[in-house]
């Protein structure tokens, strides 16, 4: 079994369920004392935490299908709902931490006339536990599966957002500078917009076909040529069934079609190995049959 199926995505339910009421919780809160504090800083980290619990939440939606069984219709089962979930979660980060940026931005040009600096930072400090803990939760998960490594980013986003506010609260309170709140948060959603810009990337890539990243096509077009008496290769694709799971198909041009069990299984065995594709479908075929070139 390869890296990719080693992920056990009902293992992870409960992982969204705990992230979802966790930040629940610190969203109503962190509303009530943004309006005690008259603090905008707050009230749209609460905004922009709420994406984020969407984000949860859609992408625990993709987690409970993926378990469905296949069916008449979706043969595949619902495997790449996953993809979509990233792919969601992409856009919601991006867009997130553009409003931060530019509610930022409003804030440096009209700096609001009062905060109480020290609820703010006290606020934005229990914010930077409730989404540290979301984060790491989703850490170990981050290296196997683009969905969750949506998730991480997004909270540990999160995390440094309030980390800022915490120190813009405190500067507050010691110098009175009110325009240090903006500055920090721009930096901060900066920061965190590249990595997020690259998980777009990503899942768009998975999300219109394309061979998923880690699996170079003439690496795997070269490996099939070396099993012998394959003269080349037609037709082959690959692309991405799950964040997690890959799939290939081709069709191989055999000199002795009657090698085809013993070709197919060492190939089929040795894709899993050696590119962790799990899901194969070669056929074997002779010089005879012919191929419509294609510009797709």
């Amino acid at each position: 079994m390869n890296n990719h199926q080693t992920f056990n995505y009902s293992s992870s339910d409960h992982k969204y369920w705990l992230g979802i009421s966790i930040n629940l919780i610190f969203i109503i809160f962190e509303i009530l004392c943004g309006a005690f504090a008259n603090s905008l800083a707050l009230v749209t980290d609460a905004i922009h935490n709420l994406g984020d619990v969407l984000g949860l939440v859609i992408a625990l939606v993709a987690v409970v299908l993926l378990k469905r069984k296949p069916t008449k219709r979706h043969t595949y089962g619902f495997y790449n709902t996953t993809i979509l979930a990233a792919f969601i979660n992409s856009l919601i980060l991006v867009a997130s931490l553009s409003i931060v940026i530019w509610e930022a931005l409003l804030r440096f040009i009209h700096p609001e006339n009062h905060i109480d600096g020290m609820l703010v930072a006290i606020v934005a400090l229990i914010g930077v536990f409730v989404n540290g803990f979301t984060a790491y939760i989703f850490e170990a998960g981050a290296s196997k599966d683009l969905n969750e490594k949506a998730n991480y980013w997004h909270f540990l986003a999160d995390a440094l957002i309030s980390l800022c506010v915490v120190v813009s609260g405190l500067l507050i309170v010691w110098t009175g500078w009110r325009v240090v709140d903006p500055i920090v948060s721009i930096v901060a959603a900066i920061f965190v917009l590249r990595e997020s810009w690259r998980i777009f990337h990503d899942s768009f890539d998975l999300i219109t076909n394309g061979v998923p990243e880690g699996i170079e096509e003439e690496e795997v077009e070269k490996y099939l040529l070396s099993f012998p008496n394959i003269e080349k290769i037609n037709d082959m694709h690959i692309w991405a069934l799950s964040t997690t799971e890959i799939a290939l198909s081709a069709h191989l041009q055999c000199e002795d079609p009657q090698q085809y069990v013993e070709i197919l299984d060492a190939a089929t065995d040795g894709l899993r190995k050696k590119f962790a594709i799990d899901h194969v479908t070669l056929q074997l075929e002779t010089k005879q049959k012919t191929h419509i070139e294609s510009d797709i």
